[in-house]
């Protein structure tokens, strides 16, 4: 998955404008885009109100969209492809184990994974990751 694929993937908040940046020695660097912004930063944190007053700047308003960074590397680029394939890998353990009728505890327990995590592989919870009570989930039976 290229940088560009990332970056069209990335759920922007409404309205907000994506910029893509890419790292130039010690600095974070944004593409010229159709709106002509050019800015920099040393992390991405500083780029991103950079690349917000430019845009104000540009639009010729003092409150304008948000601005979400989506920086661009080739190694990147390789851990976006390594999670979805261990994204793709997971769903499918989940699913076999699941058709074999093994209840969610040994899903959990065979994949490493909590049970959000297993579930949202099938759609069946929240985003995976994200924890519901703050520690490792566990559910016995189905």
């Amino acid at each position: 998955m290229t940088g560009t694929e990332r970056a069209a993937k990335l759920a922007p908040d409404e309205g907000a404008v994506v910029v893509t940046a890419v790292r130039l020695e010690r600095r974070w660097i944004t593409r010229a885009d159709a709106r002509g912004i050019v800015v920099h930063g040393r992390t991405l944190r500083e780029l991103q109100a950079s690349a917000q007053q430019a845009l104000a700047l540009r639009l010729g308003a003092p409150a304008a969209p948000p601005v979400q960074v989506c920086p661009q590397s080739a190694e990147l680029d390789a851990l976006a492809a390594a999670r979805l394939g261990y994204e793709t890998a997971l769903r499918q353990a989940v699913q076999t184990l699941r058709a074999a009728g093994v209840c969610w505890a040994d899903i959990t327990q065979a994949c490493g994974v909590r049970t959000t995590e297993a579930r949202a592989a099938l759609g069946h919870g929240p985003r995976a990751g994200v924890s519901q009570t703050g520690g490792r989930d566990t559910e016995v039976g189905r």
